[in-house]
């Protein structure tokens, strides 16, 4: 497997994790205006903040290489 291969792999497995991890539930139930709507990102904050660290660490050592 070529390293281009493996990168777009690893690049794809994490999309897919944070997609699936951000899916949040469905609607609330009508009638029930006082409560604060559910945000899904607000729970997932530190998986997008790792992700990004790792997509930068990734993209920097490629341009390095380069």
């Amino acid at each position: 497997m070529r390293a281009g291969n493996l990168t777009f792999l690893i690049y794809i497995f994490f999309l897919f994790t944070i997609i699936a991890s951000a899916q949040g539930g469905g609607p609330p139930p009508p009638g029930l205006p006082d409560e604060d709507p559910v945000v899904p990102i607000d729970d997932h904050v530190p998986v997008l903040l790792a992700a990004g660290i790792i997509l930068g660490y990734i993209v920097s050592m490629s341009r390095r290489k380069s």
